[in-house]
C-alpha cells in the first residue's frame, strides 16, 4: 500500500504512538502520514515533577515518536529535594555541657586594684566594639577580682546567646602591668565526634556532613540544623545526638547515634497515564538500593508496560554523592519500546524503538531545612528508529532519515531552587538544552528540525497552606525555543497529569505553556492526624505554537483548558488511590473515545 493511500485513510491524532522523534527531510506531500492525520498525543514533552514514569511520554501527530520518546519530566536532570521535610520539632541535638557562664569567684575577690585598659583576646566572632558595653565601665578604675570576672562571664554570655555554647572567656593568671588586664577567649570546638549504630554505611558519610555545622567557634544551632538534614535523609530512620564535655575548656564531644533505615525501596503502580495509541492502562513496578557500596550511592530499575503491550520501558538509574553538600554524580540508561496497538492502525505493524543514555552532576550551593539552591550540568544522547510493518525502517514527519533514525545529543545546564516557609513552600526549575552535533547526531538543513538547537524549559510550583484542611497547589510550566524541534524536545499538554480533560499527549510543539490550580480538601484523617481522604477541585490550562518556520505543522486547536474533581484516598499505609474527572471546556475535532477523552484517569500507587 502506498504512502498516499494511507496518508487518506485520514489516521486519527491519536493513532499512532511511538518513543523515537524520528521526523524526515522530504517535502509534506511525500510522507507516509501526514501530520494532520497523526495522534499528537503521543509526543514525549516536559511535565510536571509528581510520580512520573517514562511511560508518561508518547508520540506526536506522527509515529515518529516512536523512536524518542521521554518522560515529561525526564526532561529535566536530577530531581530537586521534596517541597516538605518531615515536621518533627524535637531538636536531635541534646547539649549535655554547661549553657551558662561561671559563677565561681577567683581568691580574694575583694582586693581592688587600678585598671588603665581591659583587653579581650582570642575573639574571632566579636569585635571591641561589642565589648565596649561590658569594658569601658572598668578601664581607668579601681576594680576588684569579682568585677573582672562579672565582666569576662558577661563576655561568656554574649557567646550564649548567640548559641555559642562551649565557648569561654576566662580570667587567667597573669601579672598585671601599665595598667592592662586582658582576658581571654577560648572559643569552643569539636575534639571528636563519635558516631554509633552504623551498619553498612561508611562513618565518612556522617561525619563529613557533620563537620559542615563543627566550625569553630562551635554554633549549636549550625550544628543542629545539620543533624536535621542527616535525620531527613531516607538512609536514616532516625538520628539523636548529645554533646558532652571533654575535660578541657571549650573543647567537646559529640556523640551522635544512628538508626539506619531498610535500603530497600520499590513499589507498583496501575494507572492510565499512557498514550491510548500504546495502550492507554499501565502498569510499572520498581526497585532500588540506597546504599549499595557503603557511600550513600543508589541504584533503581523500573519497568514499565501497557496492559495491551504497546509500551515496554526499562529503567536503571545510578547515583553516587560526591561530597557532604550531597553532590551527586548521576548515570541512567532509559530502553523503550513501542508499538501502536489501537485498531485499525495496528494492522500495519507501526513500532519504534530507543536508547537515552544521560551522565549528570548536581551540586547544592547552599542547603539547609529551609531552602536549597542547585546547579546541574548533564549531557544525553537519544538514539531511535521507527519502523513499518514491523521491519521496514520509516521516517514519519520532517526531521529523521530515510531509515526512520533520529539521533540528539542535548547539554543540559540547570537550576532548581526550593524554599519552605510556615505557609507552604515554593520549587522553581529552569534548564537550559544545547543541542550539537555529536555522536552522529542528526542534522538537516534549516528550517528542517534536528539535534542543532536552544531551548529553555521552566517550572514553578507553590504549595500554600490555606487552613488546616485545605492546600492549594499552584504550577506552571514554560518551553521557549528560537528553533523548530524535533519530538523528543517539543513541550507536550494533554492528559492525567498535564491538562486533565483530553487524552495522553494531546497536542505539542516547538513552544508550550501549561498552568494548573488544585485545592486539596481533607475530609478524613487517621488517628495521627493524618490526611487520609482529600477531594481536589482543579482546573488546568496549557497551549503549544512552533517555530513558524517548522515544515511539521500543527493542528487548528492547540489550546486547552479543563476543569474537573478529584479524589485521593489512602487506602492503607502507603497504598493510594486517585481519581480524577475533568471536564473540557475546549471541543477537539480530533477527539476519540477513549476514558482519557471522557476525562477520566485513576492511580493505584504502592510504595515501600
Amino acid at each position: 500500500m502506498s504512502g498516499l493511500a494511507i496518508a487518506a485513510m485520514g489516521v486519527p491524532q491519536e493513532a499512532i504512538a511511538a518513543p523515537v522523534a524520528l521526523e524526515r527531510q522530504e517535502p509534506l506531500n511525500t510522507q507516509l502520514f501526514s501530520p494532520s492525520t497523526l495522534p499528537s498525543e503521543l509526543i514525549p514533552a516536559p511535565g510536571i515533577p509528581q510520580h512520573l514514569t517514562p511511560l508518561d511520554s508518547g508520540a506526536d501527530p506522527s509515529p515518529a515518536y516512536l523512536a524518542q520518546q521521554s518522560d515529561p519530566d525526564d526532561r529535566f536532570l536530577q530531581d530537586p529535594p521534596d517541597l516538605t521535610l518531615p515536621t518533627d520539632d524535637e531538636p536531635v541535638l541534646q547539649p549535655e555541657v554547661d549553657p551558662s557562664p561561671p559563677t565561681g569567684l577567683p581568691d580574694q575577690p575583694d582586693v581592688q586594684f587600678p585598671i588603665r585598659t581591659l583587653e579581650v583576646l582570642g575573639s574571632t566572632i566579636f569585635d571591641q566594639q561589642d565589648f565596649a558595653p561590658i569594658i569601658q565601665p572598668l578601664e581607668n578604675q579601681t576594680v576588684t577580682l569579682a568585677d573582672l570576672q562579672q565582666a569576662a562571664d558577661a563576655i561568656t554570655q554574649l557567646y550564649l546567646n548567640d548559641g555559642y555554647l562551649t565557648s569561654r572567656a576566662i580570667l587567667v593568671d597573669q601579672p598585671i602591668t601599665d595598667g592592662i588586664v586582658r582576658i581571654q577567649v577560648v572559643e569552643g570546638s569539636l575534639a571528636e565526634i563519635q558516631i554509633e549504630g552504623l551498619q553498612r554505611l561508611r562513618q565518612r558519610y556522617v561525619r563529613d556532613r557533620i563537620e559542615l555545622g563543627a566550625g569553630t567557634p562551635l554554633r549549636a544551632e549550625r550544628l543542629e540544623e545539620q543533624l536535621r538534614l542527616l535525620r531527613s535523609d531516607p538512609l536514616f530512620d532516625n538520628i539523636e545526638a548529645s554533646l558532652r564535655a571533654s575535660g578541657e575548656v571549650g573543647q567537646s564531644v559529640l556523640i551522635v547515634r544512628v538508626d539506619e533505615a531498610s535500603p530497600w525501596f520499590g513499589g507498583a503502580s496501575v494507572d492510565n497515564y499512557s498514550p491510548p495509541s500504546v495502550g492507554s492502562e499501565r502498569v510499572g513496578v520498581d526497585i532500588g538500593h540506597r546504599n549499595v557500596t557503603g557511600l550513600g550511592d543508589s541504584l533503581s530499575l523500573s519497568y514499565d508496560r501497557t496492559t495491551r503491550g504497546g509500551a515496554h520501558i526499562f529503567d536503571i538509574n545510578y547515583r553516587v554523592p560526591l561530597n557532604p553538600m550531597n553532590g551527586t554524580l548521576a548515570l541512567r540508561t532509559v530502553i523503550d519500546r513501542n508499538e501502536i496497538v489501537q485498531s485499525p492502525f495496528n494492522v500495519f505493524g507501526i513500532r519504534g524503538e530507543s536508547e537515552r543514555y544521560e551522565i549528570s552532576f548536581r551540586q547544592p550551593l547552599v542547603r539547609s531545612t529551609r531552602e536549597e539552591f542547585a546547579l546541574s550540568l548533564g549531557f544525553s544522547h537519544k538514539d531511535g528508529q521507527t519502523f513499518l510493518f514491523n521491519n521496514i525502517p520509516q521516517p514519519f514527519g520532517i526531521g529523521p532519515d530515510e531509515d526512520g533514525i533520529s539521533r540528539t545529543s542535548v547539554f543540559r545546564l540547570g537550576q532548581d531552587y526550593v524554599r519552605r516557609d510556615v505557609a507552604g513552600a515554593w520549587a522553581l526549575r529552569s534548564q537550559f538544552n544545547i543541542g550539537v552535533d555529536v555522536l552522529n547526531a542528526t542534522t538537516n538543513s534549516a528550517p528542517v528540525p534536528d539535534s542543532r538547537f536552544v531551548s529553555w524549559l521552566g517550572q514553578v510550583q507553590r504549595v500554600q497552606r490555606l487552613g488546616d484542611d485545605h492546600l492549594m497547589i499552584l504550577q506552571a510550566d514554560l518551553q521557549l525555543s528560537p528553533d523548530s524541534l524535533l519530538a523528543s524536545e517539543q513541550f507536550v499538554i494533554g492528559g492525567g497529569q498535564s491538562v486533565r480533560g483530553f487524552r495522553q499527549n494531546a497536542r505539542s510543539g516547538d513552544n508550550g505553556f501549561r498552568v494548573s490550580l488544585e485545592d486539596r480538601i481533607t475530609l478524613t484523617r487517621n488517628a495521627s492526624g493524618l490526611s487520609v481522604f482529600q477531594l481536589a477541585p482543579f482546573i488546568d490550562m496549557g497551549a503549544v505554537w512552533n517555530h513558524p518556520d517548522n515544515p511539521n505543522t500543527l493542528p487548528d486547536q492547540t489550546f486547552l483548558v479543563g476543569a474537573g474533581l478529584g479524589a485521593l484516598w489512602e487506602l492503607v499505609p502507603n497504598l493510594n488511590l486517585r481519581l480524577d474527572y475533568a471536564l473540557p471546556l475546549i471541543d477537539l475535532s480530533d477527539r476519540g473515545n477513549n476514558f482519557q477523552d471522557d476525562g477520566l484517569y485513576f492511580s493505584v500507587d504502592y510504595r515501600f
